[in-house]
């Protein structure tokens, strides 16, 4: 693409086009704006510009709040690509949507895709890639351009469980997520191994299933409190269904530490001043690997599946079993 091409596109003349991709200040705002985000968009490279590296696409399967998980790991990844001198350009991925043809239309070199499970329509299609790839939290085994990224979701609720059952808890529900996502399968998991590690029954029972929502915690605490379920803490696969497990059980008259130590999981920004006991997820180190990963597949490294280590961070949700 040229700036001659650019005009042309725009019914602009050269030599504005030439002004907004240069920085010029002779020229409308808007006009400069309007510009650069199309020659953005195409791909145009000045010579000013060309020890930019390419341009990468972060994708999402679904928008996302600006504390969330994902904006951490999004923005990680951003900061880390600029620096290396790529250009980035979020995007949801809609219906219908074509990675081959996407990444081909609009200049990208890869992608990094983020919030999508077993069952998004998109999933099985990365199959066909043409471009090397970076999944989020999910994997495509036998496919040599598809890569993944995430938390080492096992060895977390393992040693979550480790922690409960050092203070002496025997009895401890579970909280899980999504079955459907790769997650989800893995922090249940975590939670059984550390169950069989340690000589205790796994109760199916005690174990409760949502969708990492504050709703997802309160329902699961109905559930337990309708059916009369005994245990001294519960492990929770996100500190958002922790929140709400809490707020439902305090409703009810049950102290938490006191009667049910409480163990969550990501410790996101938004619920760090309730001070729940969590394991942390290294949202900043998993949007950098992302990216190392990412351009090592640019390079012709083979695709691979990295995790990020979890640290446990105890606080006032969790204290000693009683007798």
């Amino acid at each position: 693409m040229t700036i001659q091409e650019i005009a042309n596109t725009l019914n602009l003349s050269i030599a504005t086009v030439s002004k907004a991709l240069n920085g010029s200040t002779d020229i409308a705002e808007d006009t400069k704006r309007m510009i650069c985000e199309y020659a953005q968009k195409v791909g145009y490279r000045s010579r000013k510009s060309m020890a930019i590296n390419g341009r990468l696409a972060l994708l999402s399967g679904q928008e996302f709040g600006a504390n969330s998980a994902l904006s951490e790991i999004a923005g990680a990844f951003e900061r880390t690509a600029e620096e290396a001198r790529y250009v980035v350009v979020r995007d949801v991925m809609r219906e219908g949507f074509d990675i081959n043809d996407y990444l081909a239309d609009n200049h990208f070199y890869g992608a990094f895709l983020l919030g999508f499970n077993f069952n998004s329509p998109v999933y099985q299609s990365l199959r066909r890639t043409k471009y090397p790839l970076v999944l989020l939290d999910n994997y495509l085994p036998d496919c040599e351009l598809v890569s993944g990224v995430g938390s080492d979701n096992i060895h977390a609720m393992e040693t979550a469980m480790d922690y409960l059952i050092g203070l002496g808890h025997e009895r401890i529900a579970f909280l899980g997520g999504e079955r459907d996502s790769l997650v989800g399968a893995e922090r249940l998991a975590g939670y059984i191994l550390g169950l069989a590690k340690n000589g205790i029954e796994y109760r199916y029972d005690l174990t409760y299933f949502g969708d990492y929502s504050a709703r997802a915690g309160a329902d699961a605490a109905e559930y337990y409190l309708q059916n009369g379920k005994q245990f001294s803490a519960i492990l929770c696969a996100s500190d958002i269904m922790a929140l709400g497990f809490i707020r439902r059980m305090r409703l009810a008259g049950v102290r938490i530490p006191e009667d049910i130590s409480v163990v969550g999981c990501d410790d996101l920004a938004e619920v760090r001043n309730v001070g729940i006991t969590t394991m942390r997820q290294d949202f900043p180190l998993i949007g950098e690997r992302a990216f190392r990963m990412l351009e090592g597949a640019m390079k012709g490294l083979p695709a691979q599946r990295a995790t990020v280590s979890c640290s446990l961070i105890p606080r006032g949700t969790t204290k000693q079993a009683q007798g």
